[in-house]
C-alpha cells in the first residue's frame, strides 16, 4: 500500500485539517515541513510538533523527498507513525 503522505511528523495546529510533511525545494534542495491543507510552514520538525516558528507559505516549487534523503537529511526520526 502507498502511504500518501509518507513523511509526515504532525497532525496542523493551525487548520485541524492536514498533515505537516517534509518536503524539499526544487530550486534550493532545502527542506522544510509543511501542512498539506493550508501550506503553513515550519524550519523544522520539531518547530512543527510543537507549533511555533511558523511562516506563511510562500510561493515556493517544493517536491516530496525520497526516503533516501529523509534519511540523509537526519530528520527521518520526526516521522510519524499511525
Amino acid at each position: 500500500m502507498n502511504e500518501p503522505y509518507e513523511f509526515k511528523v504532525a497532525w496542523c495546529k493551525i487548520c485541524d485539517q492536514g498533515w505537516l510533511t517534509i518536503v524539499k525545494n526544487t530550486v534550493t534542495a532545502k527542506y522544510w515541513v509543511m501542512c498539506e491543507e493550508c501550506e503553513s510552514e515550519w524550519s523544522h520538525p520539531l518547530h512543527a510538533q510543537l507549533n511555533i516558528n511558523v511562516k506563511e507559505h510562500n510561493e515556493h516549487s517544493v517536491r516530496t523527498p525520497t526516503k533516501e534523503e529523509i534519511l540523509e537529511s537526519g530528520w527521518a526520526d520526526y516521522n510519524v507513525k499511525v
